[in-house]
Order: C-alpha cells, then structure tokens, then sequence
C-alpha cells in the first residue's frame, strides 16, 4: 500500500489524491510505501531550498511516527528503479 503526499511550505503533507503521482520539478513529494517499510523523500531540481528543507523536517517527523521505516532522499533524476517501478510516475 502507497501514501504519497506534496510537502508545502509549512511543512505540512498534502495528500495526493490522483493514482498517478506527478513529479513536478518543483515540488517536495512524500511517498510511504507500507510494504517495505520506506519513507521515500523525492525532491525536485527547482525545488526552493526552504521546500526541501521543509521535506526533511517532514521525513525526520515520518521518522518517529514510523519507526521501522527507512527513510530514503532521492534528488530528482537521480531515482532508483525500485521507486520508478513503485510509482506510476507522471513527470512536469
């Protein structure tokens, strides 16, 4: 099971309601992969730093509420496979 989520600037999760997650260059997503146990934290290249810096308060959160769960930063372009096959993955 996936939840994914933008981060705004409030550091806060928007729950991404479409079944299709687009990553937009500049954005901060969240995605939690219950399965395996991984926070993937997806940022974008024009991303403004406040945001990712917003997205790693986030994730350091998502840290203590899942404590089992690996947290994993990925820099857009820079994706593993096992994200892309995760995701149906719809870029901007």
């Amino acid at each position: 099971m996936l939840d994914a989520y933008e981060v705004d600037s409030d550091a806060q999760l928007v729950d991404i309601t479409t079944e299709t997650i687009q990553l937009d260059t500049s954005k901060v997503i969240v995605v939690i992969d219950h399965d395996n146990e991984t926070v993937y934290l997806w940022r974008g290249k024009k991303a403004s730093l406040f945001k990712k810096l917003m997205g790693t308060r986030v994730a350091a959160k998502l840290s203590h509420e899942y404590k089992r769960y690996r947290i994993r930063p990925i820099a857009e372009d820079q994706e593993p496979s096992a994200f892309l096959d995760l995701v149906d993955v719809e870029r901007h």
